[in-house]
């Protein structure tokens, strides 16, 4: 029952260093945030078992936070000038490079998290329900990160084939696997 105690009062904890790295605009209490973050995770998982440990202290956090924003919260006046809302572009050539993105993020991107996270799960040195565990958290993270990375650069094809390549890599990490 301490530890369940322990693990709460160091997610607190660390929701307020963080809290007070913004307002202070300091380094060192984002760090030590993190740090008492992580040991709130080892509390969680000490305490309710690793399972719903790594959930709680992962989904804490994100509750603990709103007292913060509605102590912060600031209401700006009206902007007194509008921008007007870009005309909508049906040409043959943007609705294909839409459908491009679509296909590459939708489709491609997804293959490769997937794959990606399986290959680098195969090689952690867990059981196969551990390893399995491990994909389907990393696996959206993985993914979210292509596709950010993917919409951010302004050299795509070069992006694709490196997904493609790391695809590649992956799939070989996997064959290469015993049974």
């Amino acid at each position: 029952m301490f530890m369940l105690f322990a693990a709460s009062g160091l997610s607190i904890a660390s929701m307020a260093a963080v809290y007070q790295s913004w307002r202070r605009q300091t380094g060192p209490m984002l760090y030590i945030g993190i740090a008492v973050w992580l040991l709130s995770s080892i509390a969680w998982s000490m305490s309710v078992g690793w399972e719903f440990g790594v959930l709680y202290a992962l989904c804490l956090p994100g509750l603990v936070v709103w007292p913060f924003i509605a102590a912060n919260q600031t209401h700006m006046p009206a902007p007194q000038q509008l921008p007007q809302p870009r005309k909508l572009d049906f040409s043959t050539k943007t609705t294909l490079r839409h459908i491009l993105h679509y296909i590459v993020v939708l489709v491609l991107l997804l293959v490769f998290s997937v794959i990606a996270s399986l290959a680098i799960c195969a090689l952690l040195p867990f059981d196969i329900t551990g390893q399995l565990a491990t994909t389907m958290v990393i696996s959206p993270i993985i993914w979210g990160l292509a596709v950010y990375h993917y919409l951010a650069t302004t050299k795509k094809i070069k992006t694709v084939i490196g997904y493609l390549v790391a695809t590649g890599a992956s799939l070989a990490i996997l064959m290469a696997m015993p049974i």
